[in-house]
C-alpha cells in the first residue's frame, strides 16, 4: 500500500484529502504544519507528499528543499490556488512531480497521484539492473563473467558464495538481466531479515509455519522469473527440506521459475548446517565470487567506476584520484571488498571540494578505516551483538549522506523502505 502524506494548515482540507485518498486504498497521514511534516517523514517512508505551497511557518519550496535534501525518493506534488501558478510551476523546476490548483478535483488529483508513481515505478524499474554488475579486467572476473554467462544459457539453479561485499546479489541481477526470463519479476527472500522480523513485513514474532508460508508465498511471486534466496545459511531443517524440493520439483516449462541462493559461508562450513540433499544439489553449479584482496589489479578499475557514480550522485566534478590516494587504494586489504570500494570513494567525493582526491583525505579515510576497535574486556569481535554493528553502520551511512536516506539506502545496498524499519527498531538520530 502506497504512502502519501498531506500538509496543509487547513484541516478541513487536509481531512477531505485524507477521505478520498483512504478510499483509494492510500494510508495516509496529515501534518497542518512543516514541523509535524518533518516528523512524520522522519518516521515514515512516505512514497509521496501533497504540500501546500504557502503555510504560515515556511513555505513550500523551502520545505521541498528539505525533503530532496533528506529523501530525495519522496515524491512531491504542491498545491496551490489559481491565482499562484506561476509559483507551482517554479516548484517543478525545483524538484516538484507535478501540482495541481484549489479547489481541487478528485479526479484529477488520482490521475496525478497515479501518473507520478507510476512514472516513477518505470524510472527504477530501468535503472535497477543498470551496471548491476560491472566488469573489471583481471583473469579472477574474466573467469567468473564466462560463468555467470553459463548460467544464464543453462537456465540453473546456482550457488553464489564469497564473503560480504563481494557483490552475490549483483551476480544474480546480472544473470536476471542477461536472462531469457527478464520479462518475469525477479523477487528476493532475504532470510536474514525474515529471522529478525518475523516476515518480511515487519512482524515481531517467529515460527515454522510462518517461515514455511513466507518462502512458498516468495516462491509464487517469482514464478517463471528468478528467485534470489539471501543469506541462505539462517535456513533451519524444515526451510532447507522446502528448498530442497523447490529445486528439485518443478517442470522445466514456461513458469520455471531460477533459483540462485547466497551465503557468506564456505562449502566446508555449509556442509556443518545444510542437509546432504541440498548441498549436494546446489554444489553442481557453484561460483565463489573472488575477494578483492586476492584481486588488487581490479582496484582502480573500481575505484574510477564508483567517483563517476559518486559525481553524478552528490553533483561533484572530481576529475581524478592522486597517485598517494591510489597506492593507499591498492595497499589496503578490503575486508569489506566492493562494497567497502564504494563506501569509501563516496566519502572521499564527500570530503572534497577541488577537481581531485588529494593524499589529506585519502589519509584521513585510511587512517579511520584502520584503526583498531576498543572492544570491552572479554568479548571479541564475534560475540559483539549483530543490532549495534547493524545500527553502528547505519549511522555511519547516514552521516556520510548527509542524511539523505536514498543516499544512506545506496550506501547500505539495502532498499528505503528496509532503511526506515531499521531505523526505527534501533531508534538511530535522524536529525542532520
Amino acid at each position: 500500500m502506497k504512502k502519501i502524506l498531506v500538509l496543509d494548515d487547513n484541516l478541513t482540507i487536509c481531512l477531505m484529502l485524507k477521505s478520498w485518498l483512504v478510499k483509494r486504498l492510500y494510508e495516509v497521514e496529515t501534518a497542518t504544519n512543516v514541523d509535524d511534516a518533518k516528523k512524520l517523514i522522519r518516521e515514515v517512508a512516505f512514497d509521496l507528499v501533497l504540500s501546500d505551497i504557502r503555510m504560515p511557518d515556511m513555505d513550500g519550496f523551502s520545505f521541498l528543499s528539505w525533503i530532496q535534501k533528506y529523501d530525495s525518493d519522496v515524491l512531491v506534488i504542491m498545491m496551490t490556488g489559481y491565482a499562484d501558478i506561476e509559483s507551482a510551476v517554479a516548484s517543478m523546476k525545483s524538484g516538484a512531480v507535478d501540482y495541481i490548483s484549489k479547489p481541487i478535483e478528485p479526479e484529477l488529483l488520482f490521475k496525478k497521484i497515479e501518473d507520478a508513481l507510476k512514472i516513477r515505478q518505470n524510472q527504477k524499474k530501468s535503472k535497477q539492473f543498470i551496471n548491476a554488475f560491472i566488469k573489471p579486467e583481471g583473469r579472477a572476473y574474466t573467469e567468473l563473467f564466462k560463468r555467470l554467462d553459463k548460467a544464464v544459457v543453462d537456465n540453473t539453479h546456482l550457488l553464489i558464495t564469497g564473503d560480504r561485499g563481494t557483490g552475490k546479489a549483483s551476480a544474480a541481477k546480472y544473470i536476471y538481466e542477461k536472462g531469457v526470463h527478464k520479462s518475469f519479476p525477479f523477487v528476493t527472500a532475504d532470510y536474514d531479515r525474515f529471522s529478525k522480523n518475523g516476515s518480511d513485513a515487519g512482524a515481531t514474532s517467529y515460527s515454522f509455519q510462518q517461515e514455511n508460508s513466507w518462502i512458498s508465498r516468495k516462491f509464487a511471486e517469482a514464478k517463471g522469473g528468478l528467485l534470489f534466496v539471501k543469506n541462505a545459511q539462517l535456513l533451519d531443517k524444515t526451510g532447507q527440506l522446502q528448498l530442497q524440493d523447490f529445486l528439485t520439483k518443478q517442470p522445466k516449462n514456461e513458469n520455471f521459475t531460477q533459483v540462485i541462493v547466497s551465503t557468506d559461508k564456505t562449502i566446508s562450513e555449509l556442509s556443518a548446517i545444510w542437509i546432504p540433499k541440498l548441498l549436494t544439489t546446489l554444489q553442481k553449479h557453484h561460483i565463489l565470487l573472488p575477494a578483492l584482496k586476492e584481486n588488487k589489479e581490479s582496484i582502480p578499475f573500481f575505484a574510477h567506476y564508483f567517483l563517476t557514480v559518486a559525481n553524478e550522485v552528490l553533483n561533484k566534478k572530481i576529475e581524478k584520484i592522486m597517485p598517494a590516494v591510489q597506492q593507499l587504494l591498492l595497499d589496503y586489504d578490503w575486508p569489506g571488498n566492493i562494497q567497502e570500494v564504494k563506501n569509501t570513494i563516496i566519502k572521499a567525493a564527500l570530503l572534497t571540494e577541488s577537481n581531485c582526491i588529494s593524499e589529506e583525505v585519502g589519509r584521513l579515510l585510511f587512517k579511520a578505516a584502520q584503526k583498531p576497535v576498543d572492544h570491552p574486556k572479554g568479548t571479541s569481535v564475534k560475540g559483539l551483538r549483530k543490532e549495534r554493528y547493524e545500527k553502528e553502520k547505519i549511522e555511519e551511512a547516514l552521516t556520510l549522506a548527509k542524511g539523505n536516506k536514498t543516499m544512506a539506502a545506496s550506501i547500505l545496498n539495502i532498499d528505503r523502505k528496509t532503511l526506515y524499519n531499521k531505523i526505527k527498531l534501533y531508534n538511530v538520530n535522524t536529525t542532520f
